[in-house]
């Protein structure tokens, strides 16, 4: 069966409007190219997605949770530890699977690079739950002895380690050969990411108030 039997006509905008907006940008790609790449016809744009902002929109979003959900809903359930690994594992799915259409990366890297109008509603709806579920997480095991700047902090070096492995793989390779091995290589990763960032959490000192007062304030 041809694959593109396999997936309605949503489904199957999605993946050519994502292959199109990752190759030229928003502005470079046509209705046209993507709903010929589709097999379908220039309505159906506007049945599904309205038009193409509503398109790339749903695009960004689908490229941001196809690999990176969250049990949400189990929260309760998890351990604030076990939280942290499920965060950072999903992360680095999202980031290493070599199973996961290059699309999604190239897309999302393009939108941080040079942000659509678009990329708001995205963070809001996408990347703020997401980084809200692991500070409450973070809150748990840090008590309250840390501030919001204290944990925006936590948050972002936990995301910049997933990051580096994404960004540095040839770098680190050739520096530690064997070291990003493909055999279970994510969870390598995530358990190494998770007890390296828990163990700093759980030991650093709050930052001076007089400096973090100094940041909140700008």
């Amino acid at each position: 069966m041809d694959a593109k039997d396999s997936h309605g006509p949503r489904e199957r905008l999605l993946d050519a409007a994502g292959e199109v907006f990752a190759e030229r940008g928003f502005d470079g790609a046509t209705i046209r190219e993507i709903t010929k790449q589709a097999g379908v016809n220039v309505a159906a744009v506007n049945y599904y997605f309205r038009d193409k902002d509503e398109l790339y929109a749903a695009t960004l979003r689908h490229a941001h949770s196809a690999a990176c959900e969250l049990p949400y809903t189990d929260e309760s359930s998890l351990s604030a530890e076990e939280r942290v690994h499920v965060f950072v594992h999903n992360l680095l799915r999202r980031f290493l699977d070599p199973l996961r259409p290059r699309w999604h990366g190239q897309l999302m890297a393009r939108e941080m690079a040079s942000p659509t109008r678009i990329f708001g509603q995205v963070v809001e709806e996408s990347f703020r739950p997401k980084c809200a579920w692991l500070q409450r997480a973070l809150v748990e095991i840090g008590g309250d002895r840390f501030s919001k700047t204290d944990l925006d902090y936590q948050t972002t070096s936990i995301i910049g380690q997933c990051i580096f492995y994404r960004q540095n793989r040839h770098v680190i390779q050739a520096l530690f050969p064997g070291l990003l091995a493909p055999d279970d290589l994510i969870e390598r990763l995530a358990r190494h990411i998770t007890d390296f960032s828990l163990a700093a959490v759980r030991h650093m000192q709050p930052a001076n108030p007089a400096h973090d007062h100094l940041l909140e304030s700008r």
